[in-house]
């Protein structure tokens, strides 16, 4: 005959996998976040359109994570950022002394916020990322898209996992 385990020791083990489910999809944010809003970012350096692109790019990150929902009215959340550097340095010569591949760098202070409590979650955290690119095979313009890309997720995994 086959022993029946109690409940009561079961739902111990039943609540705990539970618990670690709703972590697992939800990361550290706090449970009443479901909502955020985009602010348009601002930008301290030349590079035009830097900004907009930069928010664009946070934007769509947000909605592939999927942990968020975008909105412009009544959000839970706001994420906003300042473009703070942007360079292009030579970072390799051939023989000739012509560039072979170039450094791209990217900073961006960002602030997160609960619009609920009204607390910041992220105030003014800088953001650093940088690429190379080879001129020969890819353009300024493509390895900016590719920098402001890989930027923008960066910027989603510490707003939504990072504190």
């Amino acid at each position: 005959m086959a022993s029946v385990t109690p409940v009561y020791r079961i739902a111990p083990a039943v609540a705990l996998l539970a618990m670690a489910c709703a972590y697992s999809f939800k990361g550290s944010l706090p449970g009443h976040l479901e909502t955020v809003e985009i602010l348009h970012f601002r930008s301290s350096v030349a590079e035009y359109g830097l900004d907009t692109d930069l928010a664009n790019m946070v934007t769509e990150a947000i909605v592939t994570d999927g942990r968020l929902s975008v909105t412009t009215s009544d959000p839970d959340s706001r994420i906003s950022g300042r473009v703070t550097g942007f360079t292009r340095t030579a970072e390799e010569y051939t023989g000739g002394e012509q560039v072979q591949r170039y450094r791209l760098d990217l900073r961006v202070e960002i602030t997160m916020e609960d619009v609920r409590s009204g607390e910041a979650l992220i105030r003014n955290e800088t953001v650093g990322k940088w690429i190379l690119y080879d001129p020969a095979s890819e353009t300024l313009a493509a390895a900016r898209d590719r920098l402001v890309a890989e930027t923008a997720r960066e910027i989603v995994q510490r707003c939504l996992s990072g504190w």
